[in-house]
């Protein structure tokens, strides 16, 4: 290399300074990665993070070495010899003269050097308050741990009826977090009525205190009441942000044929506690999954849909939020005046709403269903986009299909079939049930469809054995795993009886089955042997863990 000329030198100290800038660039994106590392406590992101911060460190002292070697007037060659004899322990032998000005030093170094120094306090106040809101963070969920359920991760998507009127602002911006299922009494603290049949219902812990399970945008639970001499379980989406973490908040319609329905509208009250188990369900969407997100609901699957925009806007998520609802009449419009109000709020949030009925001449928008033309109006480049559907099963296959010829990819589009957790008693011996209906929770009859199919006789000789439970049942082509082995008593788990939601997942351990639905299975768990025992159908014998 060649004495350093005036071009030399200049080249030098812009990559000397170019440098220190990707070194501070990598200290703080290695910071951020470090917190959601911890936040997420995942190893594998913090050395990852770590290693971010490293690579930082060395280009600011790369590039400080660089400008010192300036200022000393060492020629790049000898700079070289001088970092690897000082790197591999060997003493020097480039000497480094020394350079005018204070302490020996020039006054250019001492800039950079006092540069330098405040950079380097100042990350390490910015880390240290970042590492105290973490702590803080740990410190709040560390107290559940005891509490949370079964070592088992949420499973799929589910049937729900729920919402909430949480208020725009969080009280915890914090990321959302999906715990383990939990299971254990909520108190009622407050029910809000939101139109003439609809009510939302805020839970919240016995004690002070954040409720017990963190959930994703999206999740529900499952209520537990005996009603009649009867064990009845619902699902109901989690309708308020999980930014909010003192209650949940659920909104369910009152329908005269919902045993479960009518029961919270008519009997509870502030104060009863409720058994709840959750959170579950992969309906979900945090911000991370697409860089544009359109929800569009029927009725009450407006729900889960709140729930996700209450996130968004809470956490300030910057892609378009198109947000389309269809419902009976305005005066069945659930949480208009919150949806107008964050509108306004948020330029990237765009509503647009249709009503069936007309007789109201309050209501300016559109009218009639949910349809093809609408949805192409109200959303703009809607192939590309990602689409959150949920409403009555009718509702969303006529909407997937429109959507499917609008252009839209089968893979972006995610449906959630809302729908009781059935629980009907086994038929005769001479009649089994016909698969369950997917109408909504407590938006149908919760009798068997006076359309319901006679299905076949068990096939001589076709079982499905039980092995934990040491029993075993007569198996019929057209009957369900679930259904045998309600007949003979052996307890599977479950809750939209749909094959949404996934809590029915068993073993297989012999035999082959069909199943019409499988939503709630994902594919490694299907992989894995696992099926959904409500879809699970055969005309074979099967052997079964439960």
């Amino acid at each position: 290399m060649p004495a350093l000329t005036p071009e030399a030198r200049r080249f030098i100290e812009a990559e000397a300074n170019n440098r220190i800038g990707w070194g501070s660039q990598a200290i703080s994106s290695g910071q951020a990665r470090l917190q959601d590392a911890l936040a997420g406590n995942d190893p594998t992101a913090i050395q990852q993070a770590a290693e971010k911060i490293r690579e930082g460190v060395l280009q600011l002292q790369s590039g400080s070495a660089a400008l010192r070697a300036i200022a000393a007037g060492i020629a790049p060659r000898q700079l070289a010899l001088a970092w690897f004899k000082d790197q591999t322990g060997v003493q020097s032998a480039v000497p480094i003269p020394a350079a005018s000005g204070s302490w020996g030093l020039s006054w250019y170094h001492l800039t950079m050097m006092a540069f330098l120094v405040a950079f380097l306090v100042g990350a390490l106040l910015v880390q240290y308050a970042r590492m105290r809101k973490i702590g803080s963070l740990v410190q709040r969920l560390t107290p559940l741990s005891p509490e949370a359920g079964p070592n088992q991760p949420p499973n799929n998507s589910t049937a729900s009826t729920s919402s909430a009127a949480a208020s725009p602002a969080a009280t915890n911006p914090a990321p959302a977090i999906a715990t383990r299922p939990w299971t254990g009494g909520l108190r009622v603290a407050a029910i809000f009525r939101e139109t003439a049949d609809v009510k939302t219902f805020r839970l919240s812990r016995h004690e002070s205190g954040p409720v017990p399970f963190t959930f994703l945008p999206g999740q529900f639970v499952t209520f537990s009441a005996k009603i009649a001499d009867k064990e009845i379980r619902r699902s109901y989406t989690i309708a308020s942000s999980p930014t909010q973490r003192d209650f949940i908040e659920i909104t369910v319609k009152r329908e005269e044929q919902g045993l479960e329905s009518r029961y919270l509208h008519d009997h509870v009250a502030v104060g009863d506690t409720i058994e709840v188990s959750g959170p579950y369900g992969n309906f979900t969407f945090s911000g991370t999954e697409s860089a544009s997100i359109v929800l569009i609901s029927g009725g009450v699957g407006i729900t889960p849909m709140m729930c996700v925009l209450r996130y968004l806007t809470d956490r300030s998520y910057p892609g378009d939020i198109f947000f389309l609802h269809g419902a009976r009449a305005a005066r069945d419009f659930i949480f208009r005046e919150e949806l107008e109000y964050l509108e306004k709020r948020h330029a990237n949030m765009h509503l647009v709403a249709t009503m069936e009925e007309t007789e109201e001449s309050s209501w300016p928008g559109a009218v009639g269903r949910i349809s093809k033309a609408f949805i192409a109006q109200a959303v703009p480049d809607i192939a590309w986009r990602r689409v959150h559907v949920c409403g009555p099963p009718a509702m969303m296959e006529a909407v997937k299909k429109q959507l499917l010829e609008l252009g839209v990819a089968s893979e972006k589009i995610k449906t959630e079939a809302f729908g009781p957790a059935q629980g009907r008693p086994p038929a005769p011996p001479t009649q089994q049930p016909a698969a369950a209906s997917r109408a909504p929770a407590d938006m149908a009859p919760e009798q068997p469809s006076p359309t319901a199919a006679v299905v076949a006789l068990p096939t001589a000789g076709t079982t499905v054995e039980f092995t934990s439970s040491g029993k075993t049942a007569p198996l019929g082509p057209d009957q369900s795993v679930l259904e045998a082995a309600e007949s003979i008593g052996v307890e599977i788990d479950y809750s939209c009886r749909v094959g949404t939601c996934g809590i029915c997942v068993v073993p297989l351990t012999a035999g082959k089955v069909t199943m019409e639905v499988e939503e709630g299975l994902p594919p490694a768990e299907k992989a894995r042997g696992m099926i959904l025992a409500c879809q699970a159908k055969s005309v074979g014998s099967l052997v079964v863990e439960a």
